[in-house]
């Protein structure tokens, strides 16, 4: 549904996000419970919206906007627990445009991720009550 070509990780995800993004985020119930923030350069989000509804870029309306970049959200978030814990079932919140500063739930163990695009970057943030990825421990040696 969504044609997005990475051009490669972003150097430090967790650097202040610019000022010209979209986000979306929503919380989901399930076995671990938690919440995904996607964040998106307008730039990006504008032209993903294109693609996505196929028509020229230049009429995407912000509100056509908010709506593909919430269904992405919804869509990663869906794809990300269904290759983490495909036996659990998971009720997915609808998903909300953010303010793109938000920081979801800072007591969950959180996972970020960035993608360069060719006009912009895209950013998840996924939360939950337990690490859903250990962290490798450190040997002795």
């Amino acid at each position: 549904m969504f044609f997005v070509e990475t051009l490669g990780e972003c150097a430090d995800p967790a650097e202040e996000p610019p000022a010209d993004e979209i986000a979306a985020g929503l919380t989901f119930q399930g076995e671990p419970p938690g919440a995904l923030l996607l964040r998106l350069t307008s730039p990006a989000a504008r032209q993903i919206s294109a693609d996505f509804l196929g028509i020229d870029e230049a009429e995407v309306s912000n509100g056509q906007t908010s709506e593909v970049v919430r269904e992405l959200a919804n869509m990663i978030c869906g794809s990300v627990l269904s290759r983490v814990e495909g036996a659990a079932a998971f009720h997915l919140a609808a998903p909300q445009i953010v303010p793109p500063s938000e920081e979801i739930a800072r007591n969950l163990s959180n996972i970020r991720y960035c993608v360069r695009l060719s006009n912009g970057r895209l950013t998840v943030n996924l939360g939950t009550g337990i690490p859903i990825c250990p962290q490798p421990t450190q040997s002795a040696y």
